[in-house]
């Protein structure tokens, strides 16, 4: 089930966008949910631009979407599970709620940033989301978004690794789990260039001989 929304299930809105208030500009710029199921889900397909720690919004993950180019902020999280430059989805799962940074109990911030992506320069997340802008109790389950169709699946390439690589679980080098492989070693390319990240451009790829998936850097095949 896809929706714009970061929670899966009943949610409670404990504070609304633009409620008047002690923040730096005045109001908030996001909404704040809570949910029993703590698991949070990206809500756009997109790109992780940034992860980290900020005094206020504690640790965060900023994902760009992909459709518009605006900025979806996820603040508070116990739990980071995505990196820079991993691509995500609606079904994404890419943290844990929590209540770091100036936070007052367990909850997420949630807040989209327009493409300055500064502070204040907002957009109505809960436009975004479906979902009313008020205090109150929803459940998800009324609010699915229609996925866009896929185009059909191109046939996979066949591939021949020129040297030693490295099979990754993500499309990059830093904090990714790698299998080398051997030159000769065959495997069919499922999707070209899906990502960029350190210096390559990464191919989802499948090992021919054990049907092992992950990413490769695209410069190391015959």
């Amino acid at each position: 089930m896809a929706t714009n929304i970061p929670l899966t299930g009943e949610f409670k809105v404990t504070c609304e966008y633009k409620r008047k208030g002690s923040w730096a500009c005045g109001w908030h710029t996001g909404i704040d949910l809570v949910c029993d199921n703590d698991t949070i889900y990206a809500t756009c397909d997109g790109v992780v631009t940034r992860t980290g720690y900020d005094k206020s919004y504690g640790n965060f993950i900023v994902v760009k979407n992909d459709a518009d180019g605006k900025y979806h902020w996820y603040c508070h999280l116990s739990k980071i599970n995505v990196s820079v430059n991993q691509k995500v989805s609606r079904v994404s799962k890419i943290g844990i709620m929590g209540s770091t940074g100036n936070s007052t109990g367990k909850h997420l911030h949630f807040e989209i940033r327009n493409t300055s992506n500064k502070y204040a320069d907002n957009s109505n997340p809960a436009d975004y989301m479906g979902i009313p802008n008020k205090v109150g109790t929803y459940n998800s389950s009324n609010y699915q978004v229609k996925e866009p169709s896929k185009p059909a699946t191109s046939t996979p390439v066949l591939k021949t690794l020129a040297r030693n690589t490295n099979l990754r679980n993500k499309p990059t080098t830093k904090g990714s789990t790698a299998v080398l492989y051997i030159p000769n070693t065959t495997l069919y390319v499922l999707e070209a260039g899906v990502a960029k990240a350190d210096g390559y451009t990464w191919d989802k790829v499948r090992i021919r001989v054990n049907g092992k998936e992950g990413y490769m850097i695209n410069q190391n095949y015959k």
